[in-house]
Formats: C-alpha cells, structure tokens, sequence
C-alpha cells in the first residue's frame, strides 16, 4: 500500500516536472531582441511576423495588409474608438506595416505610461476583434490607398516596375492589393490569415530603451500564449531578364516622364561577399538623395535633367524626409534599380544617359583611386543608421529574417574589406545594362514609342546649362544603342491597373 502510495506520488511529480519543462519550453522558444537604454525613459516595441503581402492567397491580393490594419480597429477589450482615445491621452502610438515577407507591429510610450501602454499593445496582437463594422471601413480606406498609388506617379513607377519584374511570382502585385481583391474581404479571411500567420514560430519581438527584466520575462509570458504553428510560405521562380524591355504607362498630364530601370539580383545582403562590394559600388554610382553618386552627377549636375537620380541595390523605402534606410523591410529576393524623373522632352535621352552610366560602371568600374572615398563615407555614415535604440532594433531584427548575424556589428569591418578586384568582379557578374526592365509613365505612348524609334534624340537645356559645353560627351550619348525593338514595348493605360 505504502508502494503504491510513493509510486502515484512521484508519477504525480515527474508529471508535473513534465508539463512544467514543456511550459518552460514553450516560453524560452519565443525570442526577444534588445536593445537597452536606460538614459533616455522611452520604451519601443517591435514585432516582425514573417509574413506579408506575398502570403496572399490567390485572388485575396492585399490580404496581409487588411489583416494587420485590422488588428488597431478593435479588440476584445477595447473599441477602435477606445483605443485611440488613450493612445492620444498617453501621447503614444501603434503602428503596422506590411511589406512582400514581412508584417511589423510597433508601438512607443514613454516609461512612466508603460504600465497603462503595454496592455493596449498586447491585446492589439494578441486580442484582436475584427469587428464587422470595421472590416467595411478598413476596405474603403485600403480602396483609397490603391488610388493614392495610382496617383503619386514616383512611387507608381516603382511598383510597376517591381509588378514586371515579379510577374507570376508572389512578389507580383502590391502590398495593398487591386480594388476587386479588396471587395472580396470577409471577416473569416482575416480571422483566417490571423490564425495561421501570427504564431509563435513565426515571429520575433524587440524591445529597446529603457527596459528591464521584468517588461521582458512580461512579454515573453504573455506572447508565449500564441498558438504554435508552422507558416508554409508560397514559393515562386523569379524569371531572368533577356535583353532590354519597355513598358508604358499612359497617364495623362505628365510633365515629367518618371522613370524606373531594373532587374533582379540573385543576391541579399545575406550574401556578404557580393552585396557588400556591391553596396559601396552603389554608393559611387547612386546613392539616394546624395549629390556626389555618377547619377546625380550627370543627370542633374551637368545637365539639370531631374531633381534627382538614384540607383539601389536592394528595395529601398526611405525613413521620413532623411537619408536614412528604413529598417524592416527584408526581402528573400531583390532587385538592382534606378529611379529618376526628367521633363517628357528629355526622356529619350535620359534614357541613354542613365543605360550609359550604367554600361560604363560594369565596364570600367569604380576607379581604384576613389574607392576608399566611398568606403570611408559608407562607414562614416553607418552610425547614423543605428543612432536611436529603435534604429537599431530594427536593423537587428532584420538580422533575425536574413540569418546574417553580426551585420550591425561587423558594418564597419566587412566595408573596409572591400577590394577594388571585389568591387569590378561583382559589377560584371551580378549587374547587367543589357538585361534590364525599363517602366516610364508617359502622357502617350504612341507619341513616345515614334520618338524613341525615330533618328533624333532631342535634349532641350534649362536656363543655366552650357549645352555648347556638353555636345562632345552629349553627341555620345546620342549615339547610344537603346537596343529596343518594337516587340519589346508594351503599354498599358493607368486606368487598367490594380484593378
């Protein structure tokens, strides 16, 4: 009896030593990032789920979006209303963005309302209600940002060019989706995408500031309530570029032709021994909104051509009105591009210049002479883009999608390694002028296709510019073979896209 009594005793305690370790398990699974700063009393949260718009099921395009919008328009405890009322009265915020791999949820408070803070930004996530009501305003809101994009033509241009590049592959629509996808949105979907996407195993948090142990081991009991669950995500072929392809967007109005040059890499910045000498080549060739990049240089400087001329070696989506990155936009593929806007007359020959510049970088590469220029100004300038405690997380947590470990750390040490040999080789292997994708917005496109197969290329100077000056280097570029037949134009009319 007495056997009996020690048996169920300690079957009892080695059950309990069971759930007790697979809890544990279950909460040491959930990773946190941090980043402490205790001199300054603000605290940023940051949630990356590795989902995003190229999750869409077929025929739900801009799904992820809804879905994550959603998640600030009620919950369980609290109204859409409700909700916003005491973020205004804590002076804080939450935010959701939403790219092709990633769904990011962040929220900042000061310190001293992180007791009233925390539990709004928790149930967000973890809580959310999808109220019906809701659901019908969040598809007008999301209906008027696909209008929003049709109608700011410097980002138009680039999702079109991305939409070509991607065709038939996840990547191949925007993040918010068309208007009939959109119409199409029921709550099961959201609650759906919820229910597959936001889980345990498919997320990282970061927190940064002024933290401790306690808000940590707050979050990662509280976290540790997602369900788990393996996400598969869609796979697709991203098809190489033969040869140079134009497409026409007709829009009518335009003053300026926007224009996006492109293709796709076979690399990301996981792959340090390509994307870091590619990087500071970009930084010679391009760099956005610097004054010193070839681009710039030429298309602006010399001949007052566009405001501005810039080329990426990877999706790039600038932080505010800086020249700073944003952080957590990562991406499983990438694309090379260029982006620049002249006035309609000058398009054909800002073609030829930008298909130019672009042929003699791969060809002659960066001048060995200058490149330490370039690597000390990359490096001089990183630190800017880890200066606050969110930078920072944000950027390590990009870490956490690409497995590239260290990059924050080692920034400095893998740009200084960058060879002259590295720079050129990589050029020549990975960019390439002759397989590109070129997407013009145009006011017609038969005026610009008879122009661009005509004889002449027309540069017309502004006031200030010395075109008696240019006509050696400019009668060059006149010359220059666009290498475009007919059969390689498409046109397609504003009117008909993202429908």
């Amino acid at each position: 009896m007495r056997n009996t009594g020690l048996k169920i005793i300690l079957l009892s305690l080695i059950c309990l030593s069971l759930v007790f370790s697979v809890n544990c398990s279950k909460i040491q699974k959930l990773k946190i990032i941090q980043v402490k700063k205790t001199e300054i009393p603000v605290v940023n949260f940051r949630v990356m789920v590795f989902s995003g718009s190229a999750d869409d099921p077929k025929g739900k395009e801009g799904l992820a979006y809804f879905a994550s919008s959603m998640l600030k328009k009620g919950t369980q405890s609290y109204s859409r209303e409700q909700l916003e009322e005491l973020l205004d009265f804590l002076s804080a915020r939450i935010d959701v963005s939403v790219d092709k791999q990633v769904i990011v949820v962040s929220g900042t408070t000061l310190k001293e309302n992180l007791d009233k803070f925390y539990p709004l930004f928790s149930e967000v996530l973890l809580r959310p209600s999808f109220p019906q009501k809701e659901i019908e305003k969040q598809k007008k809101e999301q209906e008027d940002g696909v209008n929003m994009l049709l109608q700011d033509d410097g980002e138009l241009v680039k999702e079109c060019l991305q939409d070509y590049i991607y065709k038939d592959h996840p990547y191949g629509h925007p993040v918010v989706g068309s208007s009939s996808s959109i119409k199409s949105f029921t709550k099961q979907d959201v609650q759906d995408f919820y229910n597959t996407h936001f889980v345990k195993d498919n997320l990282v948090i970061g927190l940064a500031g002024d933290i401790d142990e306690n808000l940590v081991e707050k979050v990662r009991k509280d976290f540790s309530t997602l369900k788990e669950g393996k996400v598969v995500h869609p796979e697709g072929t991203v098809q190489p570029l033969k040869g140079r392809k134009l497409l026409l967007v007709e829009k009518e109005g335009r003053g300026q032709t926007q224009f996006c040059f492109g293709h796709p890499v076979s690399f990301t910045r996981k792959d340090e021994k390509m994307f870091f000498p590619l990087y500071v080549a970009n930084t010679y060739f391009g760099k956005h909104r610097e004054s010193f990049g070839v681009l710039f240089q030429t298309v602006r400087t010399a001949h007052g051509l566009s405001y501005g001329a810039y080329s990426y070696i990877e999706y790039f989506r600038q932080a505010g009105w800086s020249n700073l990155t944003s952080p957590n936009i990562p991406r499983r593929e990438q694309y090379f591009s260029i982006w620049t806007y002249p006035k309609s007359i000058n398009g054909k020959f800002t073609m030829k210049l930008v298909l130019k510049d672009l042929t003699d970088l791969v060809e002659a590469g960066v001048p060995k002479e200058e490149l330490e220029r370039y690597k000390n100004f990359e490096i001089n300038h990183f630190p800017f883009e880890i200066q606050t405690p969110q930078r920072k997380l944000g950027l390590l947590l990009d870490e956490e999608f690409y497995g590239n470990y260290g990059f924050v750390d080692n920034f400095e040490k893998n740009v200084k390694g960058v060879s002259s040999d590295q720079v050129n080789s990589n050029l020549k292997k990975y960019i390439f002028p002759d397989d590109i994708a070129i997407v013009a917005i145009v006011s017609n496109a038969d005026d610009f296709k008879k122009e661009l197969f005509s004889d002449q290329t027309v540069i017309e100077y502004p006031s200030g510019v010395d075109g008696a000056s240019l006509k050696e280097g400019d009668d060059k570029i006149k010359a220059f073979d666009l290498k475009i037949k007919p059969e390689d134009v498409s046109v397609v009319k504003v009117s008909e896209l993202f429908k």
